[in-house]
This record gives structure tokens, C-alpha cells and sequence, in this order.
């Protein structure tokens, strides 16, 4: 189980004498996130003390404050938390942005690193900044914190992926392109969405397609619309399907964006039930129709590509 703390500064220490820390935002949680993970574990193995090891994240994305066009998230913090445990951590510190976005690098690094997450050891990549601004650096955090005795910092170069430095950024891009496969290799694995099943219009059921209809999240990326073949999770099984993710222009439901999924092979009732869609390959972008039947022999299209991609 992945313990998780609240710190609010300057009011709260962390209840572990030592640690070993993750640096970064982890949005999705990628390749790049997950070398900060093992080159913690290899630096933490090498020690004579090993650490508990975590990660120093916040709670909510920087680019809320700091941007009138926040930056999408590739996960919600639920998500983000389930993907740190399953790469092996304990425990992560979750910090609120407003009440840091002042301090200066050193006082970050005296406040927080040092005084109320006791950490030890210390892992980022190459670009990481803190405090203020963003003023400070990976040349900062040598000198202010990896020079001072018994602490370590490890920083490691950008992870490339052919010519792509895998990053958030790059994975958001390729989703909203409509590459979903480019940026599951990027990921790690296929970009997805949590939901629970809410009630539609049920448009799909009188074509023989019944569909599981859930939102995107607040703030969460929202990939190319369009067709997408897909795989989705129901507690402990899986099943193949098609999803649609969009507005619905054939049917003028105005700008909201949903994710319609028709899932293979399954009979039952998932109204308020939670599911996790993964996309994995495009396969047209959304269009409008000029008939229910036009539509209904397209979507016939859509599951027989599908099922040969298959």
C-alpha cells in the first residue's frame, strides 16, 4: 500500500527519519518518470542504510497558477498515485503548490528536503527546477543539497526514445495528434481514461451498439477525436473495443466531449460502474453524418477494423 502525506508547510514533518526522493511532476507517470524510479533504487541499494524511498510531488499542477491555459494532465492524481505504487514506491509526499510558489531554492531545499522530509537521497532528471520562479536548478540543487555531507543527488540525462526526448509534453502532443501507439511507447503503456459510467442518451442501444458513456476529467487531456480501437477494464477482466471520443455532431449535443465505448463480447448493465478505456490505435477522425443508418453501416466499418487490427 502506497502511504501518502499531506505536508502543509511550515506546520508538519514528515514521520520517517530518513528517506530517499523522487523529484519531478510525473505527469503520466512515463519512461522518463520511471528511470528517476529505478536509478533511485539502484543509488538506494548501493547504500549501507537503505531508505525508504518515495517521491516530492504536488498536489495540484503548477500550470493552475501560473498559466491562464493550464497545461492538460495526462492523469488525475488518483491515477498518478496507483502508477507510483505499482513502480515500487512507499510513499509519496504531496505538497500544495500556492503555499511553496514563494520560496526561494534554498529555502526550499533547507525547508522542505532537508527539514521536513529528512531526505537523504535525492534523484531528478536533467531539466528539473524548484522554487520561486523556477530559479532553481540541477546545478543549484549540487551545491545546496548533493554537496552537503552524508546526502546524495543523482540527476539523469533526458530518456530518448528515437529522435523524442520522452516527455509529457512530446506524449501530450502525439495524443492530440491522434497517435495513441507513439505515445504508449513513450508512456510505457497505452494512454487511458478512468470513469464511472454515466447515463447517455442511449442512442447506441437502438442500434444494436450499446455504448458505456464517461466524461473526462476536469483539467485532464483529451486525446484527437475521433475512432479509436480500445481496451477496457472491468474489475479484474478486459475486453476489446471500439471508442468514440468527441461531441457527437451527428446528433448536434452542443461542445461537451465524452468517450463513448462499445465493448466487445460483454452482456450487463455498467451504469455507475468504474472503468479504465486505454486507446491504442486511431482509426478515423469524428464526422458527421447525414442518417442513423449511415451511421450505423460505418460503425459496422469501425468494429470490422477493428476486430482485424485484432
Amino acid at each position: 500500500m502506497l502511504q501518502i502525506v499531506h505536508l502543509k508547510y511550515p506546520d508538519r514533518e514528515f514521520d520517517l527519519t530518513d528517506s530517499a526522493l523522487c523529484l519531478g511532476n510525473f505527469d503520466g507517470v512515463h519512461r522518463g518518470h520511471r528511470a528517476l524510479i529505478e536509478e533511485l533504487k539502484k543509488k538506494n541499494y548501493e547504500r549501507a542504510d537503505r531508505l525508504p524511498m518515495g517521491a516530492l510531488l504536488f498536489s495540484t499542477p503548477p500550470s493552475l497558477f501560473l498559466s491562464p491555459t493550464p497545461v492538460p494532465q495526462l492523469n488525475t492524481l488518483e491515477e498518478k498515485l496507483e502508477l507510483l505504487r505499482e513502480a515500487g514506491l512507499r510513499f509519496v509526499i504531496l505538497y500544495d503548490f500556492a503555499e511553496l510558489k514563494d520560496l526561494s531554492p534554498d529555502d526550499f531545499v533547507q525547508h522542505i528536503l532537508i527539514e521536513q522530509c529528512h531526505c537523504r537521497l535525492a534523484v531528478c532528471g536533467f531539466n528539473y527546477t524548484y522554487g520561486a520562479k523556477g530559479a532553481g536548478n540541477v546545478e543549484t540543487l549540487s551545491k545546496t543539497f548533493g554537496a552537503q555531507p552524508n546526502r546524495t543527488l543523482s540527476v539523469i540525462p533526458a530518456v530518448m526514445d528515437g529522435r523524442h526526448c520522452v516527455s509529457s509534453s512530446v506524449i501530450r502532443t502525439m495524443l492530440e495528434q491522434g497517435h495513441p501507439e507513439d505515445a504508449a511507447r513513450l508512456l510505457g503503456r497505452p494512454f487511458f481514461l478512468t470513469g464511472t459510467v454515466v447515463d447517455g442518451r442511449h442512442v447506441g442501444t437502438g442500434m444494436g451498439t450499446p455504448t458505456a458513456n464517461l466524461t473526462f476529467p476536469e483539467g485532464g487531456l483529451v486525446p484527437a477525436h475521433g475512432v479509436y480501437l480500445s481496451m477496457v477494464r472491468i474489475a479484474r477482466r478486459t475486453y476489446a473495443a471500439i471508442s468514440n471520443v468527441g461531441t457527437r455532431p451527428t446528433f448536434d449535443d452542443g461542445d461537451t466531449v465524452n468517450c463513448e465505448t462499445f465493448i466487445f463480447d460483454y452482456n450487463g448493465d455498467l451504469y455507475g460502474k468504474t472503468l479504465r478505456v486505454s486507446f491504442l490505435r486511431f482509426l478515423r477522425a469524428e464526422k458527421k453524418f447525414a442518417s442513423m443508418e449511415e451511421l450505423k453501416e460505418q460503425i459496422k466499418l469501425d468494429i470490422a477494423r477493428a476486430k482485424e487490427y485484432l
